[in-house]
């Protein structure tokens, strides 16, 4: 694969901006990168030996997933632990009953011969997915068809830096220099791509710019996460700067639909164009752009909010698939963090007067999401949270507006992401992040 003069200077960017400061950082570490290589090499040789004993007969499935659940959280840093990792395991070994399931799995887990074989081998395991949801009366218990990140995971701990992993932060990035996936026709052929990718990255690296590696793989991998988590950082160092608003609002979100571009500026408590032509206040108007958001994201939407008395800002219902949900939203527009502070026996008496009239619409599970510009996260914050789930059983959300506009574009530009895939991301109280999106999402 050839990549362009434009992907090339970005690339060469991603390694000036690395080389400046070659740290592997995320939530649970922060290390020299080879120092990490070093940490890595050595779970990968223990998620080796499970893989091995798995595939010889000598470590039963469940016994598989266990040993592998201890892994991902002992090395948080490797990435599997969340939802597309190990919970898509746990989904495979506690849900799938059929006598074919061992043989499938050890088929796919089988380190491929070349990547022609890794794309075969996905597909394969995706048509067998396919089957099991076509033949159950509940799809949903079944895990979603492409399991390349969970196949390459184990694969590159039978052979590490020969296949990448199918990193959704990854993919993310290549995306925003001009690589697209979606005319993949497969899961298998995505895969592929993606890995031609890879390797043509670090070939422009190795023959042009003189890096030597010894994972080249992982190098690649390393400059792509730096300039993923560089975002997130930049706004967290800033989140007490207030942000003046202008005319000319500008959104990089090209699938994000212009009515709902201002969000993140009314979540802010600011004025826009849109809020000042219909004589609104940014708080009320943020709350009816909540409205369309979630109206654009397929839910039936029902807007209560200002003037209704003690109500929260709307209810989001998902309906038609086998489980139905709600989503109880409440908008906070603020020019700094928000935080929850008292609060929390207002968001318990929401909570307990919409439980009684969604069960009057058989709708039994809830979760409440609260969105605003950016949020404050300590002890307190944690404890409170806690709190309301122990009184409720309903996780609290903390969603930013941004974060939000990242959602929809990801909804609109991947129609294959339903509601059952959308709950995911409200199932775990506490702020969620973007890499916890792009984790559930890709």
């Amino acid at each position: 694969m050839e990549l362009t003069e434009e992907q090339k200077d970005k690339i060469e960017i991603y390694l000036a901006n690395f080389q400046k400061n070659p740290i592997v950082k995320d939530r649970n570490i922060e290390m020299p990168y080879k120092s990490f290589d070093q940490l890595k090499v050595n779970a990968l040789l223990k998620l080796k030996r499970i893989v091995t004993e798995y595939l010889n007969g000598d470590l039963s499935l469940q016994n598989f997933k266990n040993e592998s659940d201890e892994i991902s959280r002992s090395f948080p840093s490797l990435g599997f632990k969340g939802f597309n990792g190990q919970m898509r395991l746990n989904q495979y070994v506690n849900n799938i009953q059929d006598k074919m399931r061992d043989e499938k799995f050890k088929e796919a887990l089988i380190l491929p011969k070349d990547l022609e074989d890794a794309k075969k081998k996905i597909n394969s395991f995706a048509d067998y997915l396919r089957r099991l949801k076509l033949e159950t009366n509940n799809s949903r218990s079944i895990p979603k068809m492409n399991q390349s990140f969970m196949l390459s995971y184990f694969w590159e701990a039978q052979s590490p830096g020969l296949f990448p992993v199918f990193y959704s932060s990854t993919k993310n990035v290549l995306e925003n220099i001009g690589f697209d996936f979606k005319d993949q026709e497969t899961p298998g052929d995505e895969y592929k791509y993606f890995a031609d990718i890879c390797y043509s990255i670090y070939s422009f690296l190795n023959e042009e710019k003189g890096v030597k590696e010894q994972f080249p793989l992982w190098f690649v991998e390393h400059l792509l996460w730096a300039e993923f988590w560089k975002p997130d950082t930049e706004e967290k160092s800033e989140e007490n700067k207030i942000i003046k608003f202008e005319t000319k609002q500008v959104v990089d979100e090209s699938w994000v639909p212009p009515i709902i571009g201002d969000l993140k500026y009314l979540a802010l408590n600011q004025e826009t164009e849109w809020s000042k032509t219909r004589n609104l206040k940014p708080e009320k108007a943020f709350e009816t752009k909540l409205r369309y958001v979630f109206t654009i994201l397929g839910y039936e939407v029902t807007e209560l909010g200002q003037g209704k008395g003690r109500e929260p800002d709307g209810v989001a219902i998902s309906k038609g698939g086998h489980d139905n949900y709600a989503l109880i939203y409440d908008a906070k527009a603020r020019e700094k963090e928000y935080s929850i502070g008292t609060d929390d026996r207002e968001i318990i008496e929401y909570i307990n007067k919409k439980r009684r009239e969604l069960e009057k619409q058989r709708i039994n599970k809830i979760y409440f999401l609260i969105v605003s510009s950016e949020f404050l996260n300590n002890t307190l914050v944690e404890k409170t949270l806690r709190d309301i789930y122990k009184k409720t059983q309903v996780p609290v959300v903390l969603l930013r507006a941004k974060d939000l506009l990242y959602i929809v574009e990801r909804k609109l530009s991947h129609t294959d992401i339903d509601h059952f895939q959308m709950e995911d991301l409200f199932c775990e109280k506490g702020i969620l992040t973007r890499e916890k999106i792009i984790d559930i999402l890709g």
